[in-house]
């Protein structure tokens, strides 16, 4: 995936990240629900050239399908992401405080990990799939 990320959409992904963890790790659960919409902007604002890479980074593919997330099926996953957050909004708010303050510390390995392990609890992966999925790196 990194060779498709080119250095002004590397700057604008990390400023993008740090604003995402802080209103999510502030927000309730509307404003959890209306990071939907800033995201979406965010998306739309990349370049058609590194949209187009990422479309047809097999690396990007393969970290896609271990979260089980369909390519196709954009809609279903959002509400199964809407409802997660909805029914376990403590949980989704304490992670966001978590990812939020290792962020702002520069702990940017460690955000990644567990945010990515979150992720994981979100989508139903167990830890063993997620494991797995380290490992093939």
């Amino acid at each position: 995936m990194v060779p498709c990320i080119d250095d002004d959409t590397a700057h604008k992904l990390v400023v993008f990240v740090g604003e995402v963890l802080e209103k999510a790790a502030k927000g309730s659960v509307t404003d959890l629900i209306q990071l939907k919409d800033l995201i979406q902007k965010f998306g739309d604002q990349i370049p058609q050239p590194v949209k187009d890479c990422l479309d047809g980074n097999a690396e990007f593919a393969a970290v896609g399908a271990k979260y089980g997330l369909p390519a196709a099926d954009s809609a279903a996953l959002e509400k199964k992401i809407i409802a997660y957050v909805t029914l376990h909004y403590l949980t989704v708010h304490g992670w966001f405080g978590t990812l939020n303050n290792e962020w702002k510390a520069g702990k940017y390995y460690q955000t990644g990990f567990d945010g990515a392990g979150y992720g994981h609890k979100l989508l139903g992966m167990s830890i063993s799939e997620f494991v797995k999925m380290r490992n093939i790196e």
